[in-house]
């Protein structure tokens, strides 16, 4: 197959590597050559095409065809919580024009190849010949507890490949081969923590521009969160995006309001630290295209498909070197006073909406809703 000769190609290109035979590597090349010919109309945009020579040595990761047993898979379509409108949102108001989109997380690829979809009906919509975005889709592609370990025998035997590796990544390519988008999605086979130091060091080097956007959906527990956010923070653009999934998060173990809370943590941790580095105007701005919650300045919640977001402000690395001036005792207190929200903005106060006297037990029930309840606003009040 296919598959079976670009691996024999890969496996006699290290030989030959490792024994100094030129002869053998070029050999290995023209074992390799017709199989790159199956996707001989690969047409990347030129960031996307960049990429692949930078990271990949010009050896595209869609010039062959995957394996029939991965084609043949059903792609999990529950894996995938980001909403198209969520996406439409992110690529009006980021800088423009998108052209470099950073996904962390990317399991079977229904967010990316969601992505690679909505960016380029934008871009027809525009009367463009195709799409500019390209949408780099970072997992380790092993699985985790919940997506490959938790799962029973059936299911883990239709994942472990007979030497125990683990076929994931044949099921990424397989459906984002089928979905068309191939030209588009590029995946890095990478650790979070490895690919947004790898982004920010293509950036400080001139080789690339920095991500316009980062979505994280990845990591869950909490600090991973946390580090992965100031990542994440320090490799997108100025005026880039940087959002997440799983604002509320749950499972067949754990309630909702127990399961989701270390994201939440984590993200309002950042917010507070980097309070001056946030766009406070982003949520209003984004109507009537989306209907925002704010859950303290500078971070807001979708309600319907619990994605958060933060848009980095022009100058925020200015802002950022005034916060190091400042005090570091309070820098180094933030991490403990930022796991509250910000309840009372937009005309609600805690004088009405706590008042027990006046509404009962549970306050002004006008004022609660999903994310802002009675309990999490206000503290210490009485029922």
């Amino acid at each position: 197959s296919s598959v079976g000769l670009v691996a024999t190609a890969m496996v006699v290109a290290q030989v030959a590597k490792r024994l100094a035979l030129p002869w053998l590597a070029t050999l290995s090349f023209t074992i390799a050559a017709p199989v790159a010919k199956v996707a001989g109309d690969l047409e990347r945009p030129p960031l996307g095409q960049a990429l692949v020579d930078e990271l990949f040595v010009g050896g595209d990761p869609f010039a062959y065809a995957p394996d029939a047993q991965a084609l043949a898979h059903v792609p999990d379509a529950g894996m995938t919580h980001v909403s198209a409108r969520d996406i439409d949102m992110v690529l009006e108001f980021a800088p423009q024009p998108v052209i470099l989109w950073v996904e962390l997380g990317a399991y079977e690829g229904g967010s990316a190849i969601l992505t690679a979809r909505r960016a380029e009906k934008r871009a027809a919509e525009k009367g463009l010949r195709r799409s500019d975005t390209t949408v780099v889709a970072v997992d380790t592609f092993l699985g985790d507890l919940f997506t490959l370990w938790g799962r029973s025998r059936e299911e883990r035997r239709g994942l472990l490949r007979i030497d125990g590796s683990v076929s994931l990544y044949d099921r990424f390519r397989a459906n984002v081969w089928t979905s068309g988008q191939k030209a588009s999605v590029l995946p890095v086979p990478a650790t979070s923590i490895v690919a947004l130091k790898l982004f920010d060091s293509l950036a400080r080097r001139g080789a690339m521009p920095r991500p316009q956007v980062i979505y994280l959906d990845s990591a869950h527990e909490e600090g991973e969160v946390l580090l992965e956010l100031s990542l994440a923070w320090q490799a997108v653009a100025p005026g880039g995006i940087v959002f997440g999934d799983d604002w509320i998060l749950g499972s067949r173990d754990a309630p909702e309001s127990e399961f989701g809370e270390g994201v939440q943590r984590d993200v309002l941790r950042f917010a507070e630290r980097h309070a001056a580095e946030l766009d406070d105007d982003f949520g209003p701005r984004v109507q009537p295209m989306r209907t925002l919650g704010r859950a303290r300045p500078g971070l807001f919640v979708s309600y319907l498909s619990f994605q958060w977001f933060m848009r980095k402000r022009p100058d925020a690395a200015e802002q950022a070197a005034k916060r190091k001036a400042s005090s570091s005792s309070e820098v180094a207190a933030a991490p403990e006073a930022a796991t509250g929200f910000d309840c009372w903005s937009d005309g609600f106060g805690d004088g009405d909406c706590c008042n027990t006297a006046k509404f009962g037990p549970e306050g002004d029930r006008n004022c609660w809703d999903i994310m802002f309840t009675f309990d999490r606003c206000c503290p210490g009040v009485r029922r």
